[in-house]
């Protein structure tokens, strides 16, 4: 009888035998020999095991998928594979619908027809998960092939560079950081040019009208502590009075009360008047820090949020990954 002699992990030996009823036996290596009469059996070698392994794991891992399948749950094993074809079928089909729609996208884009490159590429980016090449054509021909790169970044500058590359997809963007960078680099440099002057330009006239308000808060103070003084006096001298009244037996004070009323809401309505005045210039003054308060400064901060993602578009994500 023959057999064969293994070693198991602790390096002790391990004999196996397959046995002329069919049966195995494995001994211990240190165990005396039998003289039952058998045959060897073949062993598994090591890479015999990892292919069993590897297949092992294959089957595992369809049938987890099928196990998250909910339209296989409670199916026959025909009915399951009839839902895995249809479903195989229906993705082929669609990605060949998807491209062909870009194929079309892309010769609509070649002719100038961009509206007609712009609903064929809207319907083809519904057919692809990723659909990176339906999301580049799509702002092709929104923009006329980026030749107005502003229609694309005004649609974010709102926003933040994130969503804009979530949006068209990240891949998407690279794509047309990569193959369309020009126009969007020649873009942001006239931005910078039209920034420059205009800047100059708000601050030349705010830094003007500063000075203007600062005379105007100036002498809308003075007026403002000129009129409640005489104010605060005159209400004092009539509170004053009348609690003289009812000291003496005549009406003396009578008269005087009603006239210091009469002059304190006289006086009222004139420190009612500065103090708007005042409170007004001090408005003017802060709006005029403001520059969202001119249409100069709103020029001024839409240049500069158009700028800043433009730059981030650019640069940003590459920054990031060096």
């Amino acid at each position: 009888m023959e057999e064969r002699i293994v070693d198991d992990e602790f390096g002790r030996g391990v004999r196996v035998k397959k046995l002329k009823d069919g049966k195995v036996d494995v001994e211990d290596g240190l165990a005396p020999e039998t003289e039952e009469e058998g045959e060897e059996m073949e062993l598994v070698l090591p890479e015999e095991e990892a292919e069993g392994e590897a297949e092992a794991s294959y089957v595992t891992q369809h049938v987890y998928d099928d196990e998250d399948d909910e339209d296989l749950i409670g199916l026959s094993a025909e009915e399951a594979e009839r839902v895995r074809a249809e479903k195989a079928e229906a993705a082929r089909a669609r990605k060949e619908r998807y491209q062909s729609s870009c194929l079309a996208g892309e010769k609509l884009l070649a002719s100038g027809s961009y509206r007609a490159a712009e609903l064929v590429y809207e319907k083809a980016l519904k057919l692809d998960d990723e659909a990176v090449e339906a999301s580049v054509g799509y702002w092709r021909a929104k923009t006329a092939d980026f030749s107005d790169p502003d229609v694309l970044i005004g649609e974010y500058v709102d926003e933040d560079l994130e969503t804009l590359e979530s949006d068209l997809g990240f891949e998407a963007a690279d794509v047309i950081k990569e193959k369309y960078r020009a126009p969007f680099e020649k873009r942001l440099q006239e931005l910078k040019g039209q920034e420059e002057p205009l800047a100059k330009e708000v601050e030349e006239k705010k830094s003007s009208r500063k000075e203007m308000l600062k005379a105007r808060i100036s002498r809308s103070s003075i007026a403002f502590l000129a009129s409640l003084l005489p104010f605060i006096g005159a209400v004092i001298a009539a509170i004053v009075v009348a609690f003289k009244i009812n000291t003496v037996p005549d009406d003396r004070f009578v008269i005087p009360t009603i006239a210091l009323g009469v002059l304190s809401m006289a006086l009222f309505i004139v420190f009612l008047i500065f103090t708007n005045k005042f409170t007004n210039d001090l408005r003017m003054y802060r709006m005029n820090e403001k520059l969202s308060s001119t249409e100069e400064g709103r020029m001024l901060l839409e240049i500069r949020r158009y700028k800043r993602l433009y730059e981030d578009f650019l640069y940003v994500a590459n920054e990031t990954e060096e």
